[in-house]
């Protein structure tokens, strides 16, 4: 049995286990989306020139993605030899469920000098954390959270209000039988800003985001992500910012929508 979160058939994508989130048993959860998105306006990319890297990658989740047979399709917007837009979707039975646009930018074909090491980024803990530890969320098993992602938090956690610091790893491939790049990788762990800086509305309601941006300055270097998120509330809506670094500093920002669901939630 595989444990990457989709493995290709036929002409798309079977969502394993490993990509369910906390809303559904049967639904997947937003980082499997963003990452499948990013899979496939990445191999367009490279297609259209193996010196681009995407500076920015905007997703929107138009509605709750099942899991099931997904199928995906990606075009370039706009060619070029300093900057290209790339579109991607996700649709299944026919009717598109997430949707991206990315921004590649050429790369000098001389490699650049490693980064320094950034020693202000605080530790990582030597042990995994535990997502379902307050019982506040119920984690489906296998899932997202706790078989497909490893988490050491920092500050807070996913069930702590409030801001929050952690450190993640990807333990399951994004597509079976593909290496995932550094690029897939971090838009995978993008998703996860909004449960790392995790907090209810002023009015006690959960949020949910139905988008996603990342910004990125450069590729990630080794398996860790480091998330630094903080929530802006609103009026019924807010906002969630966090800063994203590997293990020699920062690498670029995310950006989240937030918006308040029922109170079940």
């Amino acid at each position: 049995m595989t444990s990457a979160l989709f493995v290709p058939e036929a002409d798309g994508y079977r969502a394993t286990d490993y990509c369910r989130g906390p809303w559904s048993p049967d639904t997947l959860h937003g980082g499997p989306v963003v990452g499948l998105l990013a899979h496939a306006v990445e191999d367009e990319a490279r297609r259209l020139s193996p010196s681009l890297r995407c500076s920015r990658l905007t997703i929107e989740m138009h509605q709750p993605v099942p899991l099931g047979l997904l199928t995906t399709s990606a075009r370039v917007v706009k060619p070029g030899r300093r900057s290209a837009v790339i579109d991607s979707e996700i649709l299944t039975e026919g009717v598109r469920v997430a949707r991206a646009t990315s921004q590649w930018l050429a790369q000098p074909t001389e490699p650049s000098q490693p980064a320094a090491v950034d020693r202000s980024l605080p530790e990582r803990p030597v042990t995994a954390s535990d997502p379902r530890a307050s019982g506040l969320f119920d984690y489906p098993r296998p899932g997202f959270n706790c078989e497909a992602s490893e988490l050491r938090y920092v500050e807070g956690s996913h069930e702590t209000p409030g801001p929050g610091v952690t450190w993640i790893r990807l333990r399951s491939p994004v597509v079976d039988g593909r290496a995932t790049s550094p690029f897939v990788r971090a838009a995978t762990v993008s998703d996860l800003a909004a449960a790392a800086g995790w907090d209810r509305s002023p009015t006690g309601a959960n949020y949910i985001n139905p988008d996603v941006t990342l910004h990125l300055a450069r590729d990630p270097r080794g398996p860790w992500l480091m998330l630094d998120a903080h929530l802006l509330h609103g009026s019924g809506s807010g906002l969630m910012t966090a800063g994203l670094a590997d293990d020699q500093g920062s690498i670029g920002h995310i950006l989240q929508s937030l918006v308040e669901v029922p109170r079940q939630f």
